[in-house]
């Protein structure tokens, strides 16, 4: 039977979890100006985010823009850095433990334990397996074009509704998902 999250949101709303994803966020980016400013009164910056989430008075800041230019052109959209530690609380607790298990071996992309090193891997022992039974084989190598700004948040919603039957985090996530405009067009985080 599939897994779904029920009446979670307020346990794993305490101050540890949120300063835990506090920590995992600002891992390897400690140097920056916002972090370091928030560093200076995380606890009370973690107490004042718990209470936002307790009363449901969060909401989810804007977004500043700015664009990266290696390998290609792309438009990055950066949330606020109280922001993502929600986002970071939210995945932790909710959405990894339910979907992660449901993908197919082959996804690496931000997942723990894989990654592009056991994707390379994992795509060199499918070459030698194919060349041991077809001997002749293709590869095909493919990306999907501008696949964050072509996600409908309407149908992202459906599908989270499926596996999320907790009014309060259902209110987290389209706080955080319908915090910029437009029905396409999720930020890359």
């Amino acid at each position: 039977m599939p897994k779904t999250i029920r009446n979670k949101y307020y346990k794993y709303l305490t101050y540890e979890k949120l300063m835990e994803a506090h920590i995992k966020s600002r891992k390897g980016k400690g140097y920056r100006k916002e972090i370091i400013l928030f560093n200076l009164k995380q606890e009370e910056y973690i107490m004042w985010l718990l209470k936002q989430l307790e009363n449901k008075t969060y909401k989810h800041g804007g977004y500043s823009v700015f664009y990266v230019t290696e390998p290609k052109l792309r438009k990055i959209e950066k949330s606020r850095y109280i922001d993502r530690i929600v986002h970071r609380w939210v995945v932790d607790n909710f959405l990894e433990p339910v979907f992660v298990p449901q993908f197919i071996n082959t996804s690496y992309a931000c997942l723990k334990k894989r990654g592009m090193h056991k994707a390379c891997l994992d795509v060199q022992k499918a070459m030698k397996h194919c060349k041991a039974i077809w001997g002749e084989y293709y590869i095909l190598k493919m990306d999907v074009a501008k696949f964050f700004q072509n996600i409908d948040k309407d149908i992202l919603m459906k599908i989270l509704l499926r596996k999320i039957k907790d009014k309060d985090l259902i209110w987290l996530l389209k706080e955080i998902i319908y915090s910029n405009e437009g029905r396409k067009n999720l930020p890359i985080r």
